[in-house]
This record gives structure tokens, sequence and C-alpha cells, in this order.
């Protein structure tokens, strides 16, 4: 197996990105680049130079499409994963996979039931009511946890290891489908808010609606892909007032997920 280089991995990765965006465009699908993904796009219009991902986010019912006209569209180099499809994959989320490559050392490199190639990630995004999104994404984190336990052996402790413990006795696709029916708790109900329940993370803030409802599309390396049509308010709400000018510190300029990636 041949090591990838950092310019490999990303051009390997754009061309994912490349299979998404053909078939969204197909079917009228909507989506949006997401955090360093999309500052790689206003800032560098490319990938961050030392980024090695994708990312991107769609409301529900747009991802929910997506997973289901893309199994068939997919050219076979490419491979869509969810646990809808693959019930022992451990994320909330999608992954669109390359064929032929292995991201070697991965987090789940363990797991033997998904894919392990190169993937760009596919958030889904929920309504949520601000003012209760730490409760909802708790609630998710339980889950997230109870299936760590059935699929990884996690060792939780504390209160944890009898929650988990006790959840994890269910079989993984009853678990897989409250994880959908959390994650949906709020939507059609107007909130006015949109969030990565499926993926929380308490540093970032519920989004109003505008941010998802009115897209463009912007320049990523030699091609056109969607963003939203407010994407400084969001790159300032995620990066700071200076995402343009400032830069993390040195030590953070590395890949987000490791280089160990090779050609199989």
């Amino acid at each position: 197996m041949m090591k990838l280089e950092l310019e490999q991995v990303q051009a390997l990765v754009y061309s994912i990105f490349q299979e998404f965006d053909r078939v969204c465009r197909k079917y009228d699908i909507h989506y949006t680049m997401e955090g360093g993904t999309l500052l790689g796009a206003v800032k560098y219009g490319g990938f961050v130079p030392w980024d090695d991902d994708i990312d991107v986010v769609m409301k529900r019912p747009e991802y929910e499409r997506f997973l289901a006209v893309a199994p068939a569209e997919l050219g076979e180099k490419f491979f869509l994963q969810s646990y809808h499809n693959v019930p022992e994959f451990p994320l909330h989320y999608a992954k669109l996979c390359l064929n032929g490559t292995e991201h070697l050392n991965y987090t789940y490199s363990g797991l033997k039931n998904m894919h392990h190639g190169l993937f760009m990630d596919i958030f889904p995004i929920d309504e949520v009511y601000p003012e209760k999104l730490r409760k909802h994404t708790r609630s998710v984190g339980v889950l997230f946890g109870t299936r760590r336990v059935k699929l990884e052996g996690f060792r939780a402790s504390g209160i944890r290891k009898l929650v988990y413990g006790a959840l994890a006795l269910l079989p993984i696709k009853t678990i897989n489908k409250m994880v959908d029916r959390r994650c949906k708790r709020y939507n059609g109900k107007n909130t006015g808010y949109f969030y990565e329940v499926c993926n929380p993370n308490r540093l970032f803030p519920a989004m109003p609606r505008e941010i998802y409802d009115e897209t463009i599309r912007i320049p990523f390396r030699d091609g056109e892909f969607e963003a939203s049509k407010h994407y400084d308010k969001f790159l300032k709400s995620r990066f700071g007032e200076n995402y343009m000018q400032e830069l993390p510190p040195e030590e953070k300029r590395k890949p987000s997920h490791g280089l160990d990636v090779r050609m199989t």
C-alpha cells in the first residue's frame, strides 16, 4: 500500500466532494459547506492549507433525500455509509467514502463492519430551541455513549456505566431509531434555529434559520459549491470577528484526521 501526502489526500477528498455535489445538483438537494471547509473556501478559495477533510451540513429533509437517492447514483468509486445502511456504523451522521483507500489509525479502525477509506462528512441539522439545547444534546450524548459500549466495548464509570450498560442491552437498530427520534424531536415546530444535534459541540451556538435557508455557490478549488449566503455571519460566530486575518497557533495547524492514508 502506498502512503499519501497531504496534497494527494486533498485531491482525493476533493473528488469525493465533486461527486457529492454532482448528485445534489441533479436532484436539487441543498447543503452548505461547514466549519473549516467553509473557512477554506472563503479565505483560501479551497482547503485550509493544512486541512484534510470536507464537511457539509444539510437540513434533515435534504439529508434524508440524499441518503435515499445517492446509493443508486454514486459512481462505483464511492460508498455512502450511515447507520441506516450499516447498522454497526458508530456515528449519528453519514460519510461518503472513496473505495480503494484506507485511513489507518483512525478512531474507529477497530470496527470491522464499516468502510475505512478517505471520506467527507455529511451532517444533518435539526430544529432546536436554544434554551433547551443543552438538555436536548445531552440526551443524544447518552445514546452516543450507549452505542460506543455496544459497538466498541467502551467502558464508562459511575452513573454512566449503569445507564450505558442498561441501554446497551437493546438491539443496535433500536438504539439507532432512538437517536433518530431524539435528534428530530423539534423538527416542524418552526423554532427559528438549527443545530448539529447529531454532532454537538458546546462551544458552538444554535444558528438562526436564515443561515441555512439562503445558499449561494462560491469557488472552491476549480469548482463552485454551496455555502450560506450569510457565510460571514456564520464564520464570525465560529472563528471570531477577524477570521480573515487571524491564524490558529502553529501547533494547531495540522490535519484534522492525520495523514496515515494509503491506497489499497
